[in-house]
């Protein structure tokens, strides 16, 4: 029963910006402290670096896509940065409920968006809602 519903508009985490930064950076930096080739300590390096980018692009803020959700009894809408209105999405597989952490995975369309939402990017009982909500759809 999916009956409760939710209107997220996360804001920014500094904490979560930093703790990701710091992630990818020891990340990067593991390769050439463990020994491993340079070549392929290069390549590893590399991934990493460019999975910030990733990473970054799915924190809240005004560089993501993904602006607002709103989950209902009816359904899940999105509205995306620079598009006018709000679209139809549904939540995916991969959504995650963790204890101080969100990973929230929606396609609308034929593309994939997705938010980590600490803690403290919500208000309390938002935050709890969605969690619920997430951990409910991942059962189903």
């Amino acid at each position: 029963m999916k009956s409760f519903g939710v209107a997220a508009e996360p804001t920014p985490s500094p904490r979560l910006a930093a703790a990701a930064a710091l992630f990818h950076a020891t990340a990067a930096a593991l390769p050439w402290i463990t020994g491993v080739p340079a070549p392929s300590a290069a390549g590893l390096s590399l991934l990493a670096i460019l999975g910030l980018g990733w990473t970054v692009a799915r924190l809240p803020g005004r560089h993501a896509t993904l602006v607002a959700l709103r989950l209902t009894a009816r359904g899940c809408r999105v509205r995306l940065r620079g598009s006018p209105g709000w679209q139809r999405a549904e939540l995916t597989a991969s959504s995650r409920a963790y204890a101080a952490l969100l990973v929230v995975e929606l396609q609308a369309g034929h593309r994939r968006y997705g938010w980590l939402i600490a803690r403290d990017c919500l208000p309390r009982d938002v935050f709890r809602r969605l969690k619920a909500r997430v951990r409910l759809d991942a059962r189903i």
